[in-house]
C-alpha cells in the first residue's frame, strides 16, 4: 500500500496547506460571494475525502479478509463522498459563471441547487449502492485499491467537472493572469482527463480519484479562486475609481465654472463701475446695486447647492423632524419664486387641496429646498407659458403621503436629462446650459431619497412636463386646511421696526461684517455697539446693558460658544443670536443647545434680520 497511500497522503498534505493559505487570504480579502462560499466548502470536503481515502487504504490492506463488512462500509462512504464532492464541483462551476450580484439570480441558484443536488445525488447514490465493488489488495506489489461498476458514476461526474472547469477557465481567461492560468489550471485539467481515460479504458489498477480531485483544486486555487489575483483586481478597481473620481471632479469644476463666473462677472463689474463712475445718480446706484444683489443671490444659491451635494455625499446630511404649517411654508416659497420670474413671460400659481391637514411634523427646511429647486429647474426649462405647484395628499394606512406636483408648459427638459445623477452631470464638462438649475434638481432628488420619498417625471408632447413628488409626513393637526389663496404676487416686505432707544451688541472679528451688519441694524434705529471677540463681549455686558446680542461663533481668543456659556452662567437672559457661516443641517439645534436664543446664518438678508428682530423685540 506504500505507493497508493503516498499519493493520498501527499495530496491531503497539499490540500491542507492550500486550505490554510486560502482561508487566511480570503479573510484579508473579505470576499463573501456565492462562488467563494462553494469553493470554501469544496476545500473542506476535499480534506474530509482525503482522510477517508487513507482510512480505506489501510482497511483494505489489513482487514479485507477479517472484516469485509467494515471495508465495504468504508469504501461505500468513500464513493458517496466522491460523488458529493464532484457534485459540489459542478455547482461551483455553475455559480462561478453566473452573476450572483442580485436577488433574482440568488433565488434562481437556490432553486437550482435544491432540485439538482437532492434529485441528482439521490439517483447516483442508488446506482452506486446497487453496483458491486472490486478489491485488489497486494495483487500488484505495493498497491492497494478498490474499483468496479460502483465507481463508474464517479468517473462520469469527473468528466463533467473537467468540461465545466475548462469552460470556467475559458470564460475568465481575460480576467486572470496567464502566468497563473496556463501552468496550474490547464496542467491540472489535462492530468485529470488522461487519468480518467487510463482508469476507465486501461484498468491498470491504480485508484486516481483523490489525486484527481486534488489536482482540480490546485488548478482553480491558482486561477479563478486566486486570492492574490482578486486582491490585485480590487486594487486596480480602486485605482480606476480614484482616477474616475478625480476626472469627475475636474469635469465638474469645468461644468460649473460658467455658472459661477456669470454672477461673479456681474458683481465685480458693477462694483468696479460704481467705484470709478464720476457721474453717479441715485437711480443708477440703485439699479446697479439691485443687479449686484441679484447676482449675489444667484451665486449663493449655486454655492448652497454644491455644499448640499457635498454634505449628502459625505453622509453628514440628516433628516430633522419638527412641526410646521404647510400654508406658511408655501407662502415663503411663493415669495421667493415670484421674485425670480418675469410676469411678462411666465405665470406662476400654487394650488392647494382644501382637504389636506393643516400642520405636519417633518423636515420642512428640506421640503422647502426640494420644492424651490424643482420649481427653479422647471422655470429654467420654460421659455414662456406657466409654472404651477399643486399640493395635495392622502393617508396610506396610518401614514400621510404629501403630494407635490410641479407642472410647466416648457419642453426643454427630456427624460434623459431628468434621470441624470450628480456623477453624470459632473462628467458632462459643459459650460453651457442651465447648470445651476440642473444641479438644484440633483440636490432635490438626493434630498427626496434621503427622506425616503419618490420623484417621477412626465413629459407629454403639447402638455409640458410634470415633476411628481411624494413624501411621507406625520400629521400633527388633522383639521382640514380649507380654501387657501396664495396670490401670484410677491409678498411685500414689512417695514422695519422702530427700535429707538434700544441697544444691540454686535460681535464679529471681521471688520467688513461689522460694517455691513451695523448698517443694517441702524435701519431699525438701534444703538449698536461693536466688539471683535468673545472676551470683549463678556466685558461689555458687565458694564453696559443690551437688549439683544448678535454673536459670531468662530473668533480668535474666546469664541462665541464660550462667550454665551459665560453670559448664561452670569444670569444674562437677553436674546443672543448666533451670527455664523455654519449653515449645515442641524446647525440651528446645535446653537440652541449651546445657549443661543436663535440662529442667523451668513450671508443674511434684510428680511431675515427683520424677521428675527420682530420675533424677539416686536413688543
Amino acid at each position: 500500500m506504500i505507493i497508493g497511500s503516498a499519493f493520498s497522503i501527499v495530496s491531503l498534505a497539499y490540500c491542507l496547506l492550500m486550505a490554510i493559505v486560502y482561508f487566511y487570504k480570503r479573510k484579508a480579502n473579505k470576499d463573501r460571494s456565492l462562488t467563494n462560499l462553494f469553493y470554501g466548502l469544496l476545500i473542506v470536503w476535499v480534506i474530509l475525502v482525503g482522510i477517508i481515502e487513507i482510512i480505506c487504504l489501510l482497511a483494505i490492506d489489513n482487514s479485507l479478509t477479517t472484516h469485509p463488512l467494515l471495508v465495504e462500509i468504508l469504501c461505500r462512504i468513500h464513493i458517496l463522498l466522491d460523488i458529493e464532492i464532484f457534485t459540489l464541483a459542478i455547482v461551483y462551476c455553475y455559480v462561478a459563471t453566473v452573476d450572483d450580484s442580485n436577488l433574482t439570480t440568488y433565488t434562481r441558484i437556490r432553486r437550482f441547487l435544491g432540485v439538482f443536488v437532492i434529485a441528482f445525488d439521490t439517483i447516483v447514490y442508488l446506482i452506486t449502492l446497487a453496483s458491486p465493488i472490486e478489491y485488489n489488495a497486494i495483487v500488484i506489489p505495493h498497491w492497494v485499491l478498490f474499483r468496479g461498476p460502483a465507481l463508474y458514476p464517479v468517473y462520469a461526474l469527473g468528466i463533467i467537472v473537467c468540461v465545466f472547469s475548462s469552460y470556467l477557465i475559458w470564460k475568465y481567461r481575460k480576467t486572470n493572469a496567464k502566468e497563473l492560468t496556463i501552468p496550474a489550471a490547464y496542467f491540472g485539467i489535462t492530468f485529470i482527463i488522461f487519468a480518467l481515460i487510463e482508469v476507465v479504458f486501461f484498468d491498470n489498477g491504480i485508484n486516481y480519484i483523490y489525486t484527481l480531485i486534488a489536482y482540480f483544486m490546485i488548478g482553480t486555487f491558482f486561477t479563478t479562486e486566486s486570492q492574490d489575483t482578486k486582491l490585485l483586481k480590487d486594487a486596480e478597481e480602486s485605482r480606476e475609481d480614484a482616477e474616475n473620481a478625480n476626472k469627475a471632479k475636474s469635469n465638474f469644476l469645468a461644468s460649473i465654472s460658467h455658472a459661477i463666473r456669470t454672477p461673479m462677472n456681474t458683481i465685480l463689474g458693477f462694483s468696479q463701475s460704481l467705484l470709478e463712475e464720476r457721474d453717479l445718480t441715485e437711480d443708477k446706484v440703485k439699479r446697479d446695486a439691485q443687479d449686484i444683489k441679484d447676482a449675489s443671490t444667484s451665486l449663493l444659491e449655486l454655492i448652497n447647492n454644491i455644499l448640499d451635494i457635498s454634505r449628502i455625499e459625505s453622509g453628514k446630511e440628516e433628516v430633522e423632524a419638527k412641526e410646521y404649517k404647510i400654508e406658511e411654508l408655501l407662502r415663503e416659497i411663493n415669495s421667493l419664486i415670484i421674485s425670480k420670474i418675469s410676469k411678462d413671460q411666465l405665470d406662476f400659481k400654487i394650488n392647494v387641496d382644501s382637504n389636506i391637514p393643516i400642520s405636519y411634523k417633518g423636515d420642512s427646511d428640506k421640503i422647502y429646498k426640494i420644492i424651490v429647486n424643482v420649481l427653479l429647474n422647471a422655470i429654467g426649462n420654460t421659455n414662456f407659458g406657466n409654472v404651477s405647484l399643486d399640493v395635495g395628499g392622502a393617508y396610506v394606512g396610518s401614514q400621510f403621503k404629501l403630494s407635490l406636483i410641479v407642472s410647466n408648459s416648457g419642453h426643454l427638459m427630456s427624460e434623459e436629462d431628468f434621470n441624470k445623477d450628480f456623477e453624470e452631470f459632473s462628467e458632462e464638462g459643459n459650460s453651457q446650459g442651465t447648470n445651476k438649475e440642473k444641479l438644484g434638481l440633483i440636490v432635490a432628488k438626493r434630498l427626496i431619497a434621503l427622506m425616503d420619498g419618490t420623484i417621477d417625471f412626465k413629459n407629454e408632447t403639447g402638455k409640458g412636463t410634470r415633476y411628481i413628488i411624494s413624501l411621507d409626513q406625520e400629521v400633527i393637526d388633522d383639521m382640514k386646511i380649507g380654501p387657501v389663496f396664495i396670490e401670484s404676487v410677491g409678498t411685500a416686505e414689512e417695514s422695519p421696526l422702530d427700535l429707538t432707544g434700544l441697544k444691540a451688541l454686535l460681535v464679529d472679528d471681521n471688520n467688513v461684517n461689522l460694517k455691513l451688519a451695523t448698517r443694517l441694524l441702524k435701519q431699525f434705529n438701534l444703538d449698536v455697539t461693536q466688539a471683535s471677540n468673545g472676551q470683549e463681549c463678556v466685558d461689555l455686558v458687565k458694564t453696559e446693558s443690551f437688549d439683544i446680542i448678535f454673536l459670531d461663533h468662530m473668533m480668535p481668543g474666546m469664541d462665541g460658544v464660550e462667550a454665551v456659556h459665560l453670559l448664561r452662567e452670569n444670569g444674562n437672559d437677553m436674546p443672543i443670536i448666533a451670527l455664523t457661516a455654519n449653515s449645515y443641517s442641524g446647525s440651528r439645534e446645535k446653537y440652541l443647545e449651546e445657549g443661543f436664543t436663535d440662529y442667523l446664518p451668513k450671508p443674511f438678508q434684510y428680511k431675515e434680520l427683520n424677521k428675527i428682530l420682530r420675533k424677539y423685540m416686536g413688543q
